[in-house]
This record gives structure tokens, sequence and C-alpha cells, in this order.
């Protein structure tokens, strides 16, 4: 006999006698409903999300690119936009990070409110 198959026909037995039994308790009428709403609620998270990090990809990727061919050429000499860049550090950083949370709401949470209020249940 081979103990492999022993195992599979104990776990068949197994399974067979709980599906068998009655259960302790009872899900409510909604549980599927509301399941599948997380579950939508999730995957649209993630699916904006998703999107957003590969859009941000492609922006930074153009604009690093842009960055070093205008820098690289110009390595000699000192550049007057590079200094003014370099000296308000602080202003550029703020403006970028105002440029990607406007991104962010706009790409992100607009969005999910949108579909969420599009799929949300009419009863409740």
């Amino acid at each position: 006999m081979d103990p492999e198959n022993d195992r599979f026909k104990e776990l068949d037995a197994l399974i067979t006698e709980a599906l068998k039994e009655k259960p302790e308790w009872e899900l409510s009428l909604s549980f599927t409903d509301t399941l599948l709403r997380k579950v939508e609620k999730r995957l649209t998270w993630r699916e904006l999300i998703r999107e957003f990090a590969m859009k941000t990809g492609i922006v930074a990727g153009a604009l690093i690119i842009l960055t070093v061919c205008l820098i690289f050429p110009v390595r000699e000499s000192i550049n007057p936009f590079l200094l003014l860049v370099v000296d308000h550090w602080q202003l550029v950083a703020g403006a970028g990070f105002l440029i990607l949370f406007t991104f962010f709401s706009d790409q992100v949470l607009l969005k999910f409110y949108s579909k969420q209020r599009l799929f949300s249940d009419p009863r409740s």
C-alpha cells in the first residue's frame, strides 16, 4: 500500500465528514455582499496605486533623463539655473511635493471615491 495514497483517503474522509456536519454558527445573509465589497475596494486600491506608481515612474524617468542631458554637457561651466536650484532646494522640494500630492489626489483618491459611488449599494 502507498502511504501517500492512504493520507489522501484519510483527508478525503475527513473533508466528507466535515461537510456533512451542521455548522456551529451561520453566516449572515449579506456576508457575500460585504465580502465582495471589501475585496473590490482592496483590488481597486491596488490597481489605482499601481497605475499611479507607473505614471510617476515614467515622469520621474523623463525628468532624470532631461536633467542628465542638461547638466553633463555644461559640467565645466557654472550653470546659473543649477545654482538657483541648489540655493533654493527647499522651495523646489516643496513645489515637487505639492505637485506629487495633487497628482496623487487626482489619479488615486478621486478615482477611488468616484468608483465607490458608482458601485455602492443603493439600499444602504
